[in-house]
């Protein structure tokens, strides 16, 4: 397997895992329901940036600095995104 195809499945994995914590926490109640969302989104964000610092510690001399920050951008927000919003759909609006 390539380094860049090993960058995007593994953003793809963490942003699927972080759509579910994002999910639990857009959940919670005694919070404004914004902060919650803006905190679920912060909480990705730098998910993503420690992402990168620590594949390019692993990846050093196999992908350029800019490879390792831009594979997998997209994948991890479309799966973030996705599953956010089925995780969200099935733990709060079923009921």
């Amino acid at each position: 397997m390539r380094p860049s195809d090993l960058v995007f499945y593994l953003r793809s994995l963490i942003g699927f895992v972080m759509g579910f914590i994002s999910a639990l926490i857009s959940g919670l109640e005694g919070i404004p329901f914004p902060l919650t969302w803006l905190s679920a989104m912060a909480l990705t964000a730098i998910t993503y940036y420690l992402t990168y610092k620590v594949l390019r510690r692993f990846l050093r001399g196999k992908l350029r600095k800019r490879d390792i920050a831009l594979a997998g951008v997209e994948a991890y927000i479309f799966t973030w995104l996705f599953s956010w919003t089925l995780f969200y759909t099935i733990f709060y609006m079923a009921s």
